[in-house]
Parts: structure tokens; C-alpha cells; sequence
């Protein structure tokens, strides 16, 4: 992946037209409306074209970073964000996520790096991993933190990341163990937590609700046990197994059953839209470079027409996620038949299996479990309580 630096925002107008579809001879009045845009951050304003910082939230920026620098982690900071009654930008509460977005976000050095994403002709965005130049601007702005502190909280995050066990790109204790982040409460949509319980009948692995152990009156699903999650599996694949011809292959003849054509046509049919839709915005551009129109009818238009593409491409998503989706069911659902022809009655559960086939597992109470298959399927498995 290339990574072009400059410096300032004079010398990025060089490059600008690499990461932004705008006219050859647009005016400087037309490009930093976009360069603006690209650069808009959560904790800053855009003053003509220009990245302003905001004095009470820069505040809360700096003091995110120094909690960092001092060793909480990013939960601890949301909930105390939280108790302070300290709003994000968008006035909802804070979460984990929204902080670690900030503290792996450069602009607050000063810094910007344009096209970490790309659109493509039809209007499909994606994630650069290579395909495009990037472009790193230094100095693009006021800075709110230091590429010190920056960098020494980048590493202090790694490091916490390598002890527990994450990697930089994986959630918290996603790959730790096989259900860690799968398993859902049916109450209020949280996920569980791995514990360990001690009692003197002996010690034992369980998971609680996250929802629960935060505020007990708000969810009041209980603790569940490790090996009774595991034994309704087994038993839920076994049972499964035998009724595979009423259950499996019947949902297989549905799937390939399903017809796709009339998806098809619609996804044709919005692309010539989206097709028009840039014709239109080019023959735009054309007419204000030219100076046939004036920029207020210019700016209004175009965005009449960014948001008629954006519509049609959300549609064009939806329906191109629909088809795929239920391939890749029939897939799965043809993977966990072979699985169940081929092999006897389970006698253990094994994490590979859990990986192989489960997607989810929604806990109903203390002794159900709805597991959620990638092939679709939704099997509810409830333990007979001695």
C-alpha cells in the first residue's frame, strides 16, 4: 500500500484529485467543501473548509488520552465518561468502541489520512487495503494531543492486547475461547462473560450476562453452566442426526428452491439507475466548470442526486445480500449435512464443532439454549433438570 505524505493543506491540493472524484478545473471553492467533508471528526467542527477545534470537547479528547496513558482501558473509561454524565458527540452514551476510535484516530495529532476508504464506479464503498494510494497530510490542522502521547497509548493498547491474549484488529477477548462473544441473553441482548465459580462441591466454569452483572434489576437471567452449554450441543447434533431427512434436507430443497431471477433483474435495474445517476452528476459538473449555472443550483442539485445514488445503492445492498445470503446458507447447510451423514452418535463436544457449524447461541433461561447455525437454522435444546 502506498502512503504519500504531504505537508499542509496547500500541498495536499496536488493530490486531491487522486482521492476525490471532482472536476479537472474545479475552483478552490468547489474542493474544500470536500476535503472538508473527509476530515469531518467527531470531536471537531468544519469552519470554511477548515478543521476547528472545539474547546470543551478537546478537554474531554486530552483526558480520554491521559486515562489511557494511566492504565484503564477502554471499558473503564466509557462507564466513567458515563457516571460523569459526559454525552458523546452524537449525544448517546459512551461505549468501548467509541473510545477506542478515538484513541487510534490520528487526526487528533494534527494529522490526516485520506482514502482509508474508496467508491467504486458504482458507487460500492470499500475498504483500502492497497487498491488506492493513501495520502498522509501532516499538519492539516491544530493538534489536540501530541504524536508522543499518541504513539505511547498505541503501544499501551498492543501491549494490554498481547497479555490478554487479542490481537490489534479483534474485539475484546473474541479468540480467547470458542464462545467467548457468541453467547446472547434472550432477555436483554447481551453478551455473556466467562467466569470461574468456586464452591466446595467442586470448581467450575460458567457464564454470566453482561446486562445482569452491570444492573441486576434491569435483566435478571441468571448464570449458566459450561458444561450444560456444551451437553445441550451434543444432544441438539444427535438429535439432528437422526431426524436429518425431516429437518436438514428439507431445508436444503427450500433453499435451492428459491428463486433469484426476479432479485437479478431489480439489481440490473437500479445499476442503470445508478449508471444515469453519474452521467447526471458529470453533465453537472460540466455545466458549472463552464459556468452555465450558478453554484447555489450546482451545490442543490448535486446533492438531489447524491442522495437519489445513495438510495439506490442501499437497495442494490440489500437485495445482493439477500441472494447471497441465502447461497451461503445452502453451502453451510450442505457442509452440516455431510457432517451428519458421515459420522455416529456424538459422545463429546469439542470447540472445533461449536466453531464449525454454530454461529450464535441465544440463552433462554438457565437450562435453554436456541442455537442460531450458520446455515440458518434456529434449534432450541432444553436440558431436562434433574
Amino acid at each position: 500500500m502506498a502512503i504519500k505524505v504531504v505537508v499542509g493543506v496547500g500541498l495536499l491540493e496536488d493530490a486531491i484529485s487522486s482521492v476525490f472524484l471532482v472536476c479537472d478545473n474545479a475552483s478552490d471553492g468547489c474542493r474544500r467543501p470536500l476535503i472538508a467533508f473527509a476530515c469531518r471528526d467527531m470531536l471537531s467542527n468544519n469552519v470554511d473548509g477548515k478543521m476547528v477545534i472545539v474547546p470543551e470537547e478537546a478537554a474531554v479528547v486530552k483526558e480520554i488520552f491521559s486515562w489511557a496513558l494511566s492504565g484503564k482501558g477502554s471499558h473503564i473509561i466509557a462507564n466513567t465518561l458515563n457516571e460523569r454524565g459526559i454525552a458523546s458527540k452524537r449525544g448517546t452514551k459512551w461505549h468501548a468502541s467509541t473510545v477506542q476510535g478515538i484513541l487510534k484516530n490520528e487526526k487528533y495529532t494534527g494529522d490526516v489520512i485520506f482514502q482509508k476508504t474508496f467508491t467504486d464506479e458504482r458507487f460500492n464503498r470499500h475498504t483500502n487495503y492497497g487498491e488506492k494510494n493513501m495520502y498522509l497530510c501532516k499538519e492539516h490542522h491544530e493538534a489536540i494531543v501530541t504524536h508522543e502521547i499518541f504513539d505511547k497509548v498505541a503501544e499501551a493498547i498492543n501491549r494490554r492486547g498481547q497479555e490478554k491474549g487479542q490481537g490489534e484488529d479483534t474485539g475484546k477477548y473474541q479468540n480467547r475461547y470458542a464462545f467467548s462473544g457468541r453467547i446472547i441473553c434472550g432477555e436483554c441482548g447481551s453478551t455473556f462473560k466467562r467466569r470461574n465459580h468456586y464452591k466446595p462441591s467442586g470448581n467450575y466454569i460458567a457464564w454470566s450476562c453482561n446486562g445482569h452483572l452491570k444492573d441486576k434489576d434491569s435483566c435478571r437471567m441468571l448464570y449458566v453452566n459450561d458444561n450444560d452449554i456444551k451437553l445441550a450441543l451434543v444432544r441438539m447434533l444427535n438429535k439432528l442426526q437422526v431426524g436429518q431427512r425431516q429437518v436438514i434436507k428439507a431445508f436444503i430443497i427450500g433453499l435451492r428452491g428459491q428463486n433469484d431471477k426476479e432479485r437479478l433483474h431489480q439489481i440490473n435495474e437500479l445499476e442503470e439507475k445508478l449508471e444515469a445517476n453519474q452521467e447526471q452528476q458529470q453533465v453537472l459538473v460540466k455545466l458549472m466548470s463552464s459556468g452555465y449555472i450558478e453554484p447555489d443550483i450546482y451545490h442543490s442539485e448535486k446533492n438531489d442526486l447524491l442522495q437519489e445514488a445513495e438510495l439506490l445503492y442501499t437497495e442494490k445492498q440489500k437485495l445482493s445480500r439477500n441472494i447471497s445470503g441465502d447461497l451461503n446458507h445452502l453451502q453451510e447447510a450442505e457442509k452440516l449435512m455431510r457432517f451428519l451423514s458421515r459420522k455416529g452418535i456424538l459422545q463429546e463436544y469439542t470447540d472445533e464443532l461449536f466453531l464449525e457449524f454454530v454461529d450464535t447461541i441465544t440463552v433462554q433461561d438457565r437450562h435453554t439454549f436456541t442455537f442460531i447455525l450458520k446455515c440458518g437454522l434456529k434449534l432450541t435444546e432444553r436440558l431436562v433438570v434433574a
